[in-house]
Formats: structure tokens, C-alpha cells, sequence
């Protein structure tokens, strides 16, 4: 009886061991198929995010700040800008006016970016961010009557919100689109005379500006544009009747990475504003416009943070 027994167990034996390597041999291609399956996903998911991605340790300083640029969390910068200003009249025909001009003007700046959603996966809202920017001139005065020092100050405020895009992905070009409002104000202290009072102004406008960046080899190219619609002038309008303005800016500036996650940074930039007044025959003082014109050179350094 024991015999026949373990005959019989030992068969049952051989046969599990059939099954089970049976099974396994069936499983084997199954595992392996899944994993191809997985293979063929990954360049999907990674085609879904392109742009999204990290800097390396590994990768060069070109291109960790390329890789940040575009997708980074918070960027911030710090420029020293060399600033001047004209202001001239069109179709002046009183006397009691004359030019401004003020050149080579040391102005610091600084300007930061947030995108609070960067690192989620919320289509859109992931490159909606918030940008500041504030610059105030060092060392600037104007002459006043008989030649004197008049105190003079030269400040630049602007904040809004910002968009970004990478139509062609990560190694391609970044657009952005932005809105908010824009403050420049230029004070003279007053003199009592017109001819120089009248150099005074403080914009308040709402601004709409375009730019992009484009990646060429080791560095990146900037170029942008701007709209201003001023919502208040200052003391330069006061002087006209029904006056009106509008604004436009530019802007230029090169970018070379010299380490992970920094930039160094040139470029100028360029405001002009275009007065028309309804001046009439009569009026203390007649003229058909003004153009204020207002540029920088800058030279600073920049940091992403991602």
C-alpha cells in the first residue's frame, strides 16, 4: 500500500512541476510584452511633457539653462542699467517751453518671475506666472534757473501677469505674452519755471507686451515689444489742453550661461511716449505734441530656479 502511494504522490509531483513550468513558459512572453508595451508608452509620456523637463547634474551650463528657461519655477535677476531721456515738442510756438535731455544716468534694476504651478500638470495654469520689475536712477540731478542743481528722480515699476509657450519644445524657441501695469515717473523738484517744471511726468499706463527667446548654439537671443495706455501723465500734460498719449516699448538683450541654473545678460531697451495737444491761439503754451523718448543699456545676471 506505502509503495503505491508514493507512486502516486510522486507522480502528482511531476505533474505540478510540468504545470507550473508550463505556466511559467506561458507567462514568460506575456511579461515581455508588457514590458515592450511600456517601452513604446515611455516616449509618449515623455513626447506629452516635452519641454517640461529637468536640468541633468550632468548636463553643460548651455544646457541646464536652457532645460530651466521655458519651465523653470521662479526666475529673478539683478542689471546695472546706464539710462537717458529727451523730451522734445512738436510744432512749438511759445517760448515759455524748451527740451529736456539728461544722458549716461547709473540705474540699478531688479526683476523676479513666479510661476506658482510649474511643477503640476494643469495644462495652461502650470505657465501662468506673476513678473515684477523695479528700477530707480542714482546720482541724477537737472538745472534748474542760473544753472543750479535741481533734485531729480528717475524710477520704473511694473507688474502683471505672464504666459509662456514652447511651440517647438524643450531645445526650441519660449514665447510670452504679458499684462499689467506699468509706472515711470520722472520728477523734477519745481523751479517756478515752466520751461523745466514742465519735464516732470508719471505714467501710470496699462501695458500689453510681447517676446520671445531663441536658443542659438551656446547663448539665446531676446526680443520683445510693448503697448502702453497711459492713465495718467503728470505734469506735462497739465500744461495742454485736452491732452492725450500713448506708449510703445522695445526691447533687445543677449544671453550667455556661464553656470547650472545662471545667465549673463546685455541688451538695451526703449520707451517712447507721443503727446497731441489741442492747442489753441490764446493759450499760455501751444504746441501740437511732445515725444518723450526714454533708453537704457543694461548689463546683469539672471537665476533659475526650478
Amino acid at each position: 500500500m506505502f509503495p503505491a502511494q508514493s507512486r502516486r504522490r510522486a507522480r502528482r509531483s511531476h505533474a505540478a512541476a510540468l504545470l507550473g513550468a508550463a505556466l511559467a513558459a506561458l507567462a514568460a512572453p506575456s511579461a515581455a510584452r508588457a514590458a515592450e508595451a511600456a517601452a513604446a508608452l515611455r516616449p509618449e509620456a515623455a513626447e506629452r511633457d516635452e519641454g517640461r523637463a529637468l536640468p541633468t547634474e550632468g548636463a553643460t551650463e548651455g544646457a541646464a539653462v536652457r532645460a530651466a528657461v521655458g519651465t523653470e519655477l521662479f526666475s529673478a535677476g539683478v542689471d546695472l542699467e546706464i539710462a537717458g531721456r529727451t523730451l522734445s515738442y512738436t510744432d512749438l510756438l511759445s517760448e515759455n517751453l524748451r527740451t529736456y535731455e539728461v544722458l549716461g544716468v547709473p540705474m540699478p534694476s531688479l526683476r523676479a518671475e513666479l510661476y506658482p504651478l510649474a511643477r503640476s500638470a494643469l495644462p495652461v495654469l502650470r505657465d501662468l506666472g506673476i513678473a515684477l520689475s523695479y528700477a530707480r536712477a542714482v546720482g541724477l540731478d537737472s538745472e534748474g534757473g542760473g544753472g543750479a542743481s535741481v533734485s531729480t528722480s528717475f524710477s520704473r515699476l511694473h507688474a502683471g501677469l505672464k504666459g509662456r509657450y514652447r511651440p517647438a519644445g524643450q531645445a526650441g524657441p519660449v514665447l510670452f505674452a504679458s499684462g499689467g501695469l506699468c509706472w515711470t515717473d520722472f520728477d523734477v523738484a519745481p523751479t517756478g519755471d515752466p520751461s523745466r517744471d514742465a519735464a516732470a511726468v508719471s505714467y501710470v499706463a496699462l501695458r500689453l507686451g510681447a517676446d520671445g527667446r531663441l536658443p542659438v548654439g551656446p547663448v539665446a537671443l531676446e526680443a520683445g515689444a510693448g503697448y502702453q495706455a497711459p492713465l495718467s501723465m503728470g505734469a506735462l500734460a497739465s500744461y495742454f489742453r485736452e491732452p492725450s498719449a500713448g506708449g510703445v516699448d522695445l526691447r533687445v538683450a543677449v544671453a550667455v550661461p556661464f553656470a547650472p541654473g545662471l545667465e549673463a545678460r546685455a541688451g538695451a531697451s526703449y520707451a517712447r511716449f507721443f503727446y497731441d495737444f489741442d492747442a489753441e491761439p490764446g493759450d499760455p503754451y501751444i504746441a501740437g505734441g511732445a515725444l518723450d523718448q526714454l533708453f537704457a543699456a543694461h548689463l546683469g545676471v539672471a537665476y533659475y530656479g526650478y
